[in-house]
């Protein structure tokens, strides 16, 4: 495929707040997207994926990131870095909206759209969410359920 360029507003949507800049099929190496996350938003659960790398660039507000255990408060412009094996998760605990430009591994998009389209209609039944994160090779992380997803909702 050639090179593009995407303008402002222009994507493909899905979910709430997400907005697709590089599809999966564009690239073999990533994909991105923007993600608009709504104040008080608890976000996914700790979550791994043993195959894909994930990088998060805070575009404004602040989000709060939990990688390996350790959380921490990232204004506008800083990046949290997801390496595959990694146990992660992220949530706007700010009064304000926040936005990220997500850069992934392009098995990781098709992971978190078929997880929305599961959500569609209320909470997943959780062996089925348990079944889409063995097929995209990730796991959500010992303890955490389905109904703990914020990122559904």
């Amino acid at each position: 495929m050639p090179g593009y360029v995407v303008p402002p507003g222009v994507g493909r949507s899905f979910g709430p707040g997400i907005n697709v800049k590089i599809e999966y099929e564009a690239s073999s190496s990533f994909a991105a997207w923007e993600s608009l996350l709504p104040p008080a938003w608890q976000g996914p659960p700790p979550h791994i994926h043993h195959a894909y790398d994930e990088a998060f660039y805070v575009v404004n507000g602040a989000v709060t990131f939990s990688l390996d255990g350790v959380e921490q408060v990232c204004p506008a412009g800083s990046v949290a870095f997801a390496a595959r094996g990694t146990t992660h998760g992220f949530a706007n605990l700010g009064v304000e909206p926040a936005k990220l430009l997500v850069i992934v591994t392009p098995g990781a998009i098709r992971l978190v759209e078929e997880l929305f389209d599961l959500g569609r209609n209320g909470q997943p039944d959780p062996d089925a969410v348990t079944a889409l994160f063995a097929q995209y090779d990730s796991e959500v992380a010992t303890g955490v359920g389905p109904s703990d997803w914020g990122i559904l909702r």
